[in-house]
């Protein structure tokens, strides 16, 4: 009888969350859909400084590479007229393009 020993990589997939409430946020690093890592801030007039520092912070402590995560989503009880909801939303597009860009320069 002959055993035959076959490896399964398994994909991993990453992304990031960004919850705005009235209070604060977070930002989470989900691997394949659980919560890996997270940064809370409370709601502030630098949102934006929050944000981009709790991206590279999870980034680095996790050791991946920007266009390792899948994703980039937000999630919001605020209304869309909130100053911190459309800096998330910008934010989001623009770390996903970025993403994209990289990822088709190196194809």
């Amino acid at each position: 009888m002959e055993f035959r020993v076959e490896t399964i990589e398994m994909i991993l997939m990453y992304a990031l969350r960004l919850r705005i409430g009235k209070a604060g946020s977070s930002l989470d690093l989900l691997e394949n859909g659980v919560v890996r890592l997270s940064r809370e801030w409370k709601e502030s007039r630098d949102m934006g400084a929050h944000l981009f520092q709790a991206v590279v912070d999870l980034l680095v402590e996790a050791g991946l590479q920007p266009e390792e995560v899948s994703g980039f989503f937000v999630e919001t009880d605020v209304p869309e007229a909130y100053t911190s909801y459309r800096i998330a939303e910008t934010v989001r597009r623009v770390y996903n393009y970025g993403v994209t860009m990289k990822t088709e320069k190196q194809e």
